[in-house]
Formats: structure tokens, sequence, C-alpha cells
């Protein structure tokens, strides 16, 4: 299954200054990961939603297994950045 691209992987290390997004963790990011789930499903629903920034979140190896307890994105809100985006797209 696809996922970020180089650019957006890269974006989101830089903006965190390379550490763990998990408020009080001070180890490097290991990997980036989908705020929602990077699903079959969900790449109908949101094509330009699930790979994009606003649904990526880097974390250390650690925090990892916990993430989507902390960062996770509900339907509703998905739904407003894919059809955000869809506007953007459209402009």
């Amino acid at each position: 299954m696809e996922s970020f691209s180089e650019e957006v992987k890269q974006a989101i290390v830089e903006a965190n200054n390379g550490y763990c997004a998990k408020k009080g963790c001070y180890k490097q990011i290991h990997s980036i990961h989908h705020k929602n789930h990077n699903t079959k499903a969900n790449r109908i629903k949101y094509p330009l939603f699930i790979d994009s920034p606003f649904n990526a979140v880097g974390l250390c190896f650690d925090c990892h297994s916990n993430f989507h307890y902390l960062f996770e994105i509900n339907d509703s809100l998905a739904e407003v950045y894919e059809s955000y985006l869809q506007k953007l797209r459209n402009t």
C-alpha cells in the first residue's frame, strides 16, 4: 500500500526538529505514521487527505505502540480535511 512521499516525511521531521511528537518524549523520530488508518477504504474515502501532512505524525520507536490513542483522527475530522484539500485542488 502506498504511503507518505519523501517530501511529506521530511517536512514532518523538520517541523518537529527531528523529535517524537508525543508531548514529553525527547527521542528522535523513528517513523512517520498515519493518524487516520491507512486502509483501502480510507484511501477511497479520503484520497487527498490520507497521505497528506495533516494525517502524518512523527514518532520514536517506543511511542509507536500507543500512537493511535494519542493522535488518532476520527472520520468527521478526516472529512473536514478532505473537503478542504478538495477545495484547494479546485482553485
